[in-house]
């Protein structure tokens, strides 16, 4: 069987680097057999981010996807800095062309705002709990174990410094897109 990991990786950008923190998140859910966080799936993305910018356009190299929403929507390390994706800024993509937002600062930010257990990281409303905190129980358990990260009661604020750190994401989107 090939590992989610492996399958994800495989399609990142040429000289991508899959960070160990989503390796080993992949690995957590190869063993928990199913969702782990809410209605949000770990899974290659590639292509489908291709598809979303559509042929010939080189977007799709700066992106990195690792997860979808149940409505298509996709999460991804926007790479705009370069190859190494320690720093890269983890982003959703709205299924329908919108939606588009910086989640967290890095991969250690978003596992801690994976962690908290939201149905649809792009859509729920952040500054609320989530209304199923329990789907992540497990997750929040090994996150705690492995990396010693503890998660907050709501996103809000991974989220507010995400962006601030990140502001530009849907004018680089767009301009991609050529609007």
């Amino acid at each position: 069987m090939v590992k989610f990991a492996d399958r994800i990786a495989a399609e990142f950008p040429p000289n991508v680097r899959m960070p160990d923190e989503l390796r080993q998140l992949c690995d957590f859910q190869d063993r928990s057999g199913g969702y782990i966080s809410g209605h949000m799936e770990l899974g290659p993305q590639g292509e489908g981010l291709k598809a979303w910018f559509g042929p010939g356009s080189d977007a799709a190299q700066q992106l990195a996807g690792f997860a979808a929403g149940p409505d298509g929507s996709s999460l991804a390390l926007w790479l705009y800095a370069g190859s190494d994706s320690a720093p890269a800024p983890v982003v959703h993509l709205g299924s329908e062309g919108d939606r588009l937002i910086v989640l967290a600062a890095n991969m250690r930010e978003f596992l801690m705002l994976f962690g908290i257990g939201y149905s649809e990281l792009g859509h729920d409303d952040l500054s609320e709990p989530p209304e199923n905190p329990e789907s992540a129980a497990k997750l929040r358990d090994w996150l705690l174990s492995e990396f010693q990260i503890t998660t907050p009661k709501t996103g809000v604020e991974i989220v507010n410094n995400a962006r601030s750190a990140h502001p530009d994401f849907e004018q680089w989107v767009l301009a991609k897109l050529g609007h």
